[in-house]
């Protein structure tokens, strides 16, 4: 009788325990172990737990020429983190090369702790509405009631989408070589929660003074969920049977966005966050694919694309100070980044824009001074210099498959173009001349400086490579070509075993060659998942190449 009417839950609950170790031993030098020459050790052991579930009520009923698909449900989601640590030197007169925590130096270890907990509840509902197989209106709405709201004035935010399609094919008749034709459009209204912590005073526990910091951020007052309103416009389409299009453009503003944007404040007090802010972005994607099947061989290919375009149109602007009263307004926020290489925020640049304030001293015509004893020098005061975003320009895949009684094979070709990437572990390779750069400056003679003197490599390094060095001799094109996924199996037919089952088996690898890449790391690999330090390399681990067997067995 309910053949319309669908019930179903999840849950899922996953759990991670790691531990982290560091190990130094006693030849490692001593800037690496804080002055100890018996090494140096630090344990982290941390754990994750993740736990979801929802239900759902789900509707799909025709009415006439209507049909309706609907459904309505509810979620949870909690996420938790905490970790325990200890690192420090190996006492003098403890035994050398010893990992442990009673070996360390009382006086120089720390220990480190660190947890949080985050839960959204949430409620939604989406509904589909089709008449006569050709005009369909989608709406649907949602509800989160997030913890990081806790304690603010607004606890819980809704985010509404509205759709409009049609299928232009089953309107009116197009010419033969047309087989499908769909256009469509959308509004979509998407709110986030800002980070934990806001609403309730936090202190920093320091672990060079072994005590609490007295500051903590302003109470900021009124608080919002960061907003963005989305607008989107595309078709679907299939030509001479076999070839197929998609593509869309969309059209983002950012709202709402938090900021820590330096303003003084009293002394009882470190920081003070804003909402402000305006960014926004627009974009194409495109997919174009062809299949087609020639007796026992067939081929698929398909071709994405994609490309945006950010830009901040609006930092803080006409921000009431809630001390003093006074009007703020900022059109340049500089955030976190790694030694003199730091992200910049500018009204018309991107959330992704790498700057730096040092280079090397420079005479009126531009060229490196060099002193009488042949060396150079920086500076590290001057003004902004850009060195790129980190943002790429536009991103690309390939994709084949083939088939043939029973073997199937295929690989995915897939690219990154534009964008920068920066390798402090370049420069530190380079600074303790370990690098095959510096062997080979170290070969010639020294570094060529503006075509025509000779610096000592070492000088040189000490100077351009250091942790604090100059950013832009370390900065490379993050355009890459690589081979991205290839795999190749077999089917065994069911007749060959009794009628039984039919057993797929095959080998895939993913990663598998890098073709084209000018950085000495792998553009697409990130430290972390922060906005603020995406295409920093500081010795991270490299990119992992891997090889997958599978067995699949079908009744």
């Amino acid at each position: 009788m309910l053949d319309w009417l669908s019930l179903s839950g999840r849950i899922r609950i996953d759990n991670s325990n790691n531990t982290y170790e560091q190990k130094y031993y006693a030849s490692t030098i001593t800037t690496l172990t804080e002055g100890s020459e018996q090494g140096y050790y630090g344990i982290e052991k941390s754990g994750n737990s993740q736990t979801y579930a929802d239900f759902l009520v789900n509707i799909n009923k025709r009415v006439g020429d209507f049909t309706i698909v609907a459904n309505i449900g509810t979620s949870l989601s909690d996420n938790s983190y905490d970790m325990l640590g200890y690192n420090g030197p190996i006492q003098e007169k403890g035994i050398p090369n010893v990992f442990n925590v009673f070996d360390l130096d009382n006086t120089k270890k720390r220990a480190t702790q660190e947890g949080w907990e985050e839960m959204t509840q949430s409620i939604f509902a989406s509904a589909e509405v089709g008449w006569k197989s050709m005009l369909y209106l989608t709406l649907t709405g949602r509800n989160d009631w997030a913890s990081q709201l806790l304690g603010s004035s607004q606890t819980s935010f809704f985010y509404p989408s509205v759709g409009l399609s049609g299928v232009i094919s089953e309107m009116v008749k197009l010419p033969e070589w047309i087989d499908y034709l769909k256009v469509r459009g959308s509004f979509s209204s998407v709110g986030m929660p800002y980070p934990r912590f806001l609403t309730i005073p936090t202190y920093k526990y320091d672990t060079t003074i072994l005590g609490w910091l007295p500051k903590t951020h302003y109470p900021i007052g009124k608080l919002y969920p960061e907003r963005t309103d989305s607008w989107e416009a595309g078709l679907d389409a299939t030509f001479f049977k076999d070839l197929r299009l998609s593509a869309s453009f969309y059209y983002a503003n950012t709202y709402n966005q938090t900021f820590d944007p330096k303003i003084t404040v009293s002394s009882g007090y470190s920081t003070l966050y804003v909402q402000t802010g305006y960014v926004r972005n627009l974009g194409v994607e495109g997919l174009l694919s062809y299949g087609h099947t020639w007796r026992d061989f067939g081929w698929n290919c398909n071709f994405t694309f994609s490309w945006n375009k950010n830009k901040i149109v609006e930092l803080v602007k006409d921000y009431v100070h809630p001390e003093t009263g006074e009007i703020v307004n900022k059109d340049r926020l500089e955030l976190k980044g790694l030694g003199y290489t730091k992200f910049i925020l500018k009204e018309g640049g991107t959330l992704g824009d790498l700057y730096t304030n040092a280079d090397f001293i420079r005479d009126d015509k531009g060229y490196i001074q060099i002193d009488k004893n042949g060396d150079v020098a920086k500076t590290d005061n001057l003004p902004d210099i850009k060195l790129g975003s980190v943002f790429p320009k536009a991103n690309l895949a390939w994709n084949n498959s083939f088939s043939y009684k029973g073997i199937y094979a295929g690989f995915q070709l897939s690219a990154r173009l534009g964008g920068i990437v920066y390798s402090a572990t370049q420069a530190a390779l380079d600074q303790y001349g370990v690098s095959e750069a510096s062997a080979a400056a170290r070969d010639r003679g020294g570094v060529l400086v503006n075509g025509r003197s000779w610096v000592n490599a070492q000088q040189y390094y000490e100077i351009v490579a250091t942790s604090s060095g100059l950013p832009q001799y370390y900065t490379y094109s993050a355009t890459n070509l690589r081979l991205q996924e290839a795999h190749i199996g077999y089917t065994i037919p069911r007749k060959w075993l009794g009628n039984i089952c039919d057993i797929n088996v095959s080998v895939v690898g993913r990663n598998l060659w890098m073709i084209y890449c000018k950085a000495p790391f792998d553009p697409e690999a990130i430290a972390t998942t922060s906005n603020f330090y995406q295409g920093i390399d500081y010795f991270m681990m490299p990119s992992t190449r891997n090889f997958g067997f599978n067995v699949k067995i079908n009744f």
